[in-house]
């Protein structure tokens, strides 16, 4: 492996420790108690972190999996860019899943919705993972 190869396996990997943390803190966002107050304004204010905070994930992710897609280009992996596909495409979803939380009716609804969009976050982080780190 030459330096240019190194740099961007390195930085590839990176990026999905970024998003994993990313990833992390929407979980926390999705199990947030104040979905279960008695308050209005607290259930409303905890679906609106929880999307903000998937967002936020999805496009860590995607930028995981397209740095990864590079890196595994420049070290010749078989199947990297199936899995950029099926990464990209479920990291699109969750995301989309995660903006429209809050248009729902509900706050189970929404908190259901936002759990839908971590299923999703998490496989295609899952994926972007096996591109950089290998199976």
């Amino acid at each position: 492996m030459n330096d240019e190869q190194s740099k961007r396996l390195s930085d590839a990997a990176d990026a999905v420790i970024q998003a994993n943390d990313a990833l992390e803190e929407a979980r926390d966002a999705v199990n947030d108690k104040r979905f279960d107050s008695e308050q209005e304004r607290d259930r409303l204010s905890a679906a609106q972190q929880m999307s903000s905070k998937l967002d936020n994930a999805g496009k860590r992710i995607d930028d995981a999996v397209r740095k990864g897609t590079i890196a595994s280009a420049t070290l010749a992996r078989p199947g990297a860019y199936a899995r950029f596909k099926d990464a990209t495409a479920a990291a699109r979803e969750g995301r989309a899943l995660g903006k429209s939380a809050n248009d729902i009716d509900g706050t189970a609804n929404k908190r259901a919705r936002g759990q839908e969009s971590l299923d999703k976050l998490d496989a295609a982080l899952a994926a972007a993972a096996i591109i950089v780190f290998g199976e």
